[in-house]
């Protein structure tokens, strides 16, 4: 019985090979290029019931790359949200209707990021102004060994 299962296993695992074996490869496809941006445009507004309406959205772009666009939904207090936004080589940059008001947590956190960021850049500074200056007594070392 345990000759049949083995002789059952190993005829299993060598069909199972033979099937991967004729798999068409993706590995030959050529890549493709994208053109430059093209212009296109669109809106929707959709719900969550029929004719009722909580969420838009619409954008355009013109095809130079800049995106011009809006979003607006109903939270869950029932104030319409709204967000509009410009995308461009620069980042995305969004202006809200009604910001939020950070938490305390939030406002905590920010300030902890605020204090790391000027901690590391003012590490980069030193580095950077370190490099300088030993890059500036190597080239005056190395003036005075040419002379």
């Amino acid at each position: 019985m345990q000759a049949l299962s083995l002789l059952m296993l190993v005829a299993a695992a060598a069909g199972a090979a033979s099937a991967v074996a004729v798999l068409p490869s993706h590995a030959e496809e050529e890549p493709t290029t994208a053109g430059p941006p093209q212009p296109y445009s669109f809106a929707y507004a959709a719900g969550r019931f029929p004719n009722h309406v909580d969420r838009t959205h619409e954008e355009a772009s013109d095809g130079s790359g800049v995106v011009r666009g809006s979003y607006a939904w109903v939270d869950p207090r029932f104030q319409v949200r709204r967000v509009e936004y410009v995308a461009d080589a620069h980042g995305f940059h969004p202006v809200l209707s009604s910001p939020v008001a950070d938490t305390p947590a939030v406002a905590a956190a920010k300030q902890r990021h605020a204090a790391l960021y000027e901690r590391i850049a003012a590490e980069h500074a030193r580095l950077a102004a370190q490099r300088q200056e030993e890059a500036a007594r190597a080239a005056a070392e190395e003036a005075d060994n040419r002379a």
